[in-house]
């Protein structure tokens, strides 16, 4: 470690200490101070507490001596051989920098292209020890981080599960000749098949019902199902409770939203006259 850092160090410890700990993007700063700085030999009494927390754990600082935060996944971070500015990537993942961006004006290049970033190096979805499913092991990793608790891969690929409700219908209220949409989101491998249900109906939706539609589709996330019901110029009649339905071979989940139904009323002001010149009155829809 340079004389510089040491200096850094015992003097402004408090401000090394602060500076480990904020994201790899406020901590250039710092990386800049010490460019040029030639590495001594490691005195690892003299380097601050290694910061908790870190997502993506903790990896070595420029001169491999001292431990400070690892990039996470989508962080930016220096290619091998670059200047130290960013830092480095955790466990798994590796910095790379995206495509170049198409020039976004006729005869403008973008010479730099955009900032290299950590990206896992696995890209295949795995199942973690809490039965959920995460998009990468890095994600699982930085998971397990957040929480503070030990999670580990028990499987390679999505975990098998019954439907799981992650975004449930919400309760709706209109007047009558507008529209109403209930919304379900259904979590599940092998991925489920979702249907909707007017409570104390055995019929499925939309049925022949020509104001009614469902829609689906897959996502947001991947092995989720996402659906919507719509029900086009409301009738009293179609107020009551509306059900989601999911299932797969492994099992079946259900949510509920109730939808109320309004008159529109429309009363008329005493000075309008009717058409056989009566004054007054009103009208219910």
């Amino acid at each position: 470690m340079s004389c510089a850092v040491i200096w850094l160090c015992l003097s402004l410890g408090m401000c090394v200490r602060l500076s480990h700990s904020l994201p790899p993007q406020h901590r250039g700063w710092l990386r800049l101070w010490e460019e040029g700085e030639v590495c001594g030999e490691c005195q690892k009494h003299l380097c601050p507490a290694a910061p908790p927390g870190c997502p993506a754990g903790l990896v070595k600082d420029a001169c491999g001596c001292c431990e400070q935060c690892a990039n996470a996944e989508g962080q930016l971070c220096d290619l091998d051989g670059a200047q130290q500015f960013y830092g480095h990537c955790g466990e798994g993942l590796r910095c790379r920098r995206p495509p170049r961006r198409k020039r976004r004006l006729k005869g403008e290049d973008d010479d730099e292209g955009p900032e290299p970033k950590c990206v896992c190096r696995s890209r295949s979805p795995v199942c973690g020890s809490d039965r959920r499913t995460y998009p990468n092991p890095c994600q699982l990793r930085e998971e397990a981080s957040r929480k503070g608790k030990e999670l580990r891969v028990v499987g390679a690929g999505p975990c098998y599960s019954a439907p799981q409700i992650s975004k449930a219908p919400r309760d709706l209220q209109n007047y009558t000749g507008n529209e109403a949409v209930f919304g379900c989101e259904v979590s599940a491998f092998p991925l489920p098949s979702v249907s909707w249900k007017k409570n104390g109906s055995h019929n499925f939706l939309p049925g022949d019902d020509p104001h009614i539609s469902v829609q689906a589709r897959g996502g947001p996330q991947r092995f989720t199902v996402s659906t919507w019901l719509q029900i086009q110029g409301l009738h009293l009649s179609d107020a009551g409770m509306y059900l989601c339905i999911s299932h797969n071979a492994l099992g079946e989940a259900s949510a509920s939203a109730q939808l109320d139904v309004l008159r529109i009323e429309i009363r008329r002001s005493d000075d309008e006259l009717d058409d056989d010149g009566d004054r007054g009155g009103g009208l219910l829809l």
